[in-house]
């Protein structure tokens, strides 16, 4: 239970203003996702749109795709790369362009759903503080889903610092990205996402945000489709697991760097952030060993070594961590526990 978060029960209704949004869709190589990517966004109601497609030098026919949209819809506008500058620059450049007051980042392989946008900017507009709000990311791979969850219940709504808190001491990113949307002047205060990391980039994004506003969450409504394929960046590496760990790694180092003064207790920030992700390589490490790939655990027993030695914590091993069949069982109820958490809490 959120004890310590200020839940608010809340009707439909609309904003009595009609917020201004910029939706930016960095592109590279996805015509055939592009237009009903497009078209999740400039079917959205109660907001006032305008969408930014910024194609990095694609190579198949996303620009004849996008400009095809662009001139049946004079809400949309295209940016075309004549050298491919890769998708951290791509975004930046994206979320510079942006002119609402709002921004949301959609990947142009991800969708929106229904309402999705009038949902967030109507908490948005309650509060003021609020630099980002979120909610529930639906995967799906092949033709997007038509029925999902389209009310929402209630919204969360956390101090910054305490959401850091909770997200460092679960050790993962708990934003996906077509479900968050963003305040503008917050993004450009906090300068976007850090070219210097290639992966995880979001996550470092979302963690300096909250150092200077709230960050809210929709609650029982489905906020955006997140599409899985075999040609996402995502799949693009050897070992995703490994990847994804190192660089959640390089996020967090670099905000803790970054944003020390920002903190009220660094020193405690920086013991929770260095164990958690400690012991998620330990988890790592044990399901690794259970399916006899001994030589792969060593690699993510050294990291947990590393991590520990820097976070002034003593290690906890818990029975996640626990090498025997028992552990194999702890570790399976414990990942349905924590899908179900994050499903209906956001954490």
């Amino acid at each position: 239970m959120l004890r310590s978060s200020r839940i608010a029960h809340m009707g439909e209704g609309n904003s009595v203003t009609r917020p201004s949004v910029t939706v930016v869709i960095p592109c590279y190589n996805y015509a055939r996702y592009l237009s009903d990517a497009v078209g999740s966004v400039t079917s959205q109601e109660g907001v006032d749109l305008n969408v930014v497609i910024v194609d990095d030098a694609s190579t198949d026919n996303s620009v004849e795709v996008a400009e095809s949209i662009v001139a049946r819809d004079p809400r949309v506008r295209l940016v075309r790369h004549e050298s491919n500058r890769g998708h951290v620059e791509t975004s930046n450049e994206a979320l510079s362009l942006a002119t609402g007051e709002y921004v949301v980042k959609l990947d142009a392989d991800d969708l929106l759903t229904p309402g999705s946008i009038a949902r967030s900017t109507a908490l948005m507009e309650r509060c003021p503080d609020m630099v980002l709000c979120y909610g529930f990311p639906l995967r799906f791979q092949g033709d997007p889903p038509t029925e999902y969850a389209m009310k929402a219940r209630s919204w969360t709504i956390w101090p910054g610092s305490e959401w850091i808190e909770r997200v460092l001491r679960g050790g993962h990113n708990v934003i996906m990205q077509p479900e968050v949307l963003l305040r503008r002047d917050a993004v450009q205060a906090t300068d976007g996402y850090r070219p210097q990391l290639r992966w995880a980039e979001d996550y470092n994004l979302w963690l300096r945000l909250a150092t200077i506003g709230s960050v809210g969450r929709i609650n029982g409504a489905t906020q955006g489709l997140y599409r899985v394929h075999n040609k996402s960046f995502q799949r693009s590496v050897d070992d995703i697991e490994l990847t994804d760990l190192r660089a959640r790694i390089a996020a967090v180092d670099l905000f803790l760097q970054e944003c020390a003064t920002a903190l009220a207790n660094p020193v405690h920030t920086r013991g929770i952030a260095l164990s958690a992700l400690a012991r998620e390589a330990r988890l790592q490490a044990a399901t690794l060993m259970a399916e006899g790939s001994s030589e792969r655990a060593r690699v993510y027993d050294e990291i947990a070594k590393e991590l520990d030695s820097r976070s002034g914590v003593p290690p906890v091993h818990s029975l996640s961590a626990n090498r025997t069949i028992l552990g194999k069982v702890y570790r399976d109820i414990l990942g349905r526990f924590r899908w179900r958490r994050w499903r209906r809490y956001g954490i």
